[in-house]
C-alpha cells in the first residue's frame, strides 16, 4: 500500500513517498471522513500503530474522548475546508499503550488533479518534553519567588511574633482568672504554631544541592508535617514509626524532602475525600535505611503500573509526569539508592526506599 495513496497522482511519486515515509514528524493523511489512509514511520514511532494496524481506521482513535465529545475534529475538519490550512494547533492525543501526549498538529486539504477536496493532510509533532521543560522552568520561577517570599516573612514577621509571644507569656503570670490564663496560652500556641510554619516554609524554599549529613527521621517527620498542612481538611489518619537506630545520610536534604514530600502528596491524592490511613516507616537494615510510604488510596492499575516512573507518564488530568521520575532519580543517582512500588486497585499502594550508607563520589542532581 502507498504511503500517499490519498494524495492526487501527480504527487503520488515513488520518490515522494520515500520522502514522507522517512520524515522525522509524523505525517498522516485522511479521506473526507477521517478515515485514516496513510501512516508513516515516524507516526508509527509516535504513536505505537503499526501502519497495517491503523490504516482503514477512523483518526478518532488517536482523540481523548472529552476533546472528541467537544467537537474538536469537527472544527479541524471546518477550518481546514474554509481557510485551507490550519497551523500548530496544539492539543493532545492518545497512544496505543493509552498515554497523553501533547501535540502540535498542522492540517491541510489534499485536492485532486481538478481541485476537488478529497481529504486532509497532518503533520503531528511531538511536543511533550518542550511543555515539560516550560513547566519546569516556570516552577522553578515559582520557586524562586516563593523562596523569597519566605525569606521575607521570617524576617518581617520574626521579631513581632517573638514581641508578641512574651507579652503573652508576661500577661500570664500576672493575671489570677483561670479562664484568662487559658485564652492566653491558647493565643501564644496558635503563634508559636505560625512561628513554626513560616520556619519551615524557609527551610523548604532554601537553595537545593547543599550537601551535609541528613537526619532521616527528622526529613521524614518534616514532610509528613507539611504534607498535613497542605490537606487539613482530608480525613486522613497517619501513622509515623522512625526507628531511632536510623543513621545520617550523605546527601542534599532538600532533595530527600522532595522525594518524601511528594511521595506523601500523592498518597493523600490518592485516597482524596473519602480519606483513608498513611503509614510512614523508617527502618536501618544493616547498611541500609529502609524507608515505607503506604496508603489505602485507589491504588493503581496493573497495566500502569511499570510506567509510573516513566517521564511524562501520569493518571492526573493536571500532572506533568515528571514527580516520580525525578524521585527516581534523586534515590539513584544522589543516594545510590531503589524506589520500588506495589500496589492493589481498591486496595492501597506502598513504595519501598532503600537508601545505602555508602554513596557515589560524585553527585547527580534531579
Amino acid at each position: 500500500m502507498s504511503l500517499l495513496r490519498a494524495i492526487p497522482p501527480a504527487a503520488s511519486t515513488p520518490e515522494a513517498s520515500i520522502i514522507v515515509d522517512r520524515a522525522g514528524e509524523a505525517i498522516v493523511t485522511l479521506d473526507q471522513r477521517d478515515v485514516i489512509r496513510s501512516w508513516n514511520r515516524a507516526a508509527e514511532t509516535l504513536f505505537g500503530y503499526s501502519a497495517g494496524e491503523i490504516v482503514g481506521k477512523s483518526f478518532a482513535v488517536l482523540v481523548p474522548s472529552e476533546r472528541l465529545a467537544a467537537g474538536e475534529l469537527e472544527f479541524l475538519r471546518r477550518q481546514v475546508s474554509e481557510h485551507g490550512v490550519v497551523q500548530g494547533f496544539e492539543t493532545e492525543r492518545v497512544t496505543k499503550d493509552g498515554r497523553r501526549i501533547k501535540v502540535s498538529a498542522t492540517r491541510s486539504e489534499l485536492v485532486d488533479g481538478d481541485g476537488r477536496a478529497i481529504g486532509q493532510c497532518c503533520v503531528i509533532r511531538d511536543v511533550s518534553l518542550q511543555r515539560a521543560v516550560i513547566h519546569q522552568l516556570y516552577g522553578s520561577e515559582k520557586l524562586a519567588a516563593l523562596r523569597a517570599m519566605a525569606v521575607g516573612l521570617a524576617h518581617e514577621l520574626g521579631n513581632p511574633l517573638t514581641g508578641v509571644l512574651s507579652l503573652l507569656q508576661l500577661a500570664e503570670r500576672r493575671t489570677d482568672e483561670e479562664a484568662t490564663r487559658s485564652r492566653l496560652v491558647q493565643a501564644r500556641h496558635e503563634l508559636s504554631r505560625l512561628g513554626k510554619i513560616i520556619r519551615e516554609l524557609t527551610d523548604f524554599t532554601r537553595a537545593d544541592g547543599v550537601r551535609g549529613m541528613i537526619d532521616v527521621n527528622e526529613v521524614l517527620q518534616e514532610a509528613l508535617v507539611l504534607a498535613r498542612y497542605a490537606h487539613e481538611a482530608a480525613a486522613v489518619g497517619t501513622r509515623l514509626d522512625t526507628d531511632p537506630a536510623v543513621r545520617p545520610l550523605m546527601g542534599s536534604r532538600n532533595h530527600l524532602l522532595q522525594v518524601f514530600l511528594h511521595l506523601l502528596m500523592n498518597a493523600y491524592d490518592a485516597m482524596g475525600e473519602g480519606g483513608g490511613q498513611l503509614t510512614v516507616k523508617s527502618m536501618q537494615i544493616e547498611g541500609q535505611v529502609v524507608l515505607w510510604f503506604e496508603d489505602t488510596g485507589r491504588g493503581i492499575d496493573p497495566e500502569q503500573l511499570g510506567q509510573i516512573f516513566e517521564p511524562f507518564f501520569t493518571t492526573k488530568a493536571d500532572g506533568s509526569g515528571l514527580g516520580l521520575f525525578v524521585c527516581q532519580r534523586i534515590v539513584a543517582q544522589e543516594f545510590d539508592g531503589h524506589i520500588e512500588v506495589a500496589s492493589e486497585p481498591g486496595v492501597g499502594t506502598r513504595f519501598r526506599i532503600q537508601l545505602p550508607q555508602r554513596l557515589r563520589s560524585a553527585p547527580v542532581g534531579p
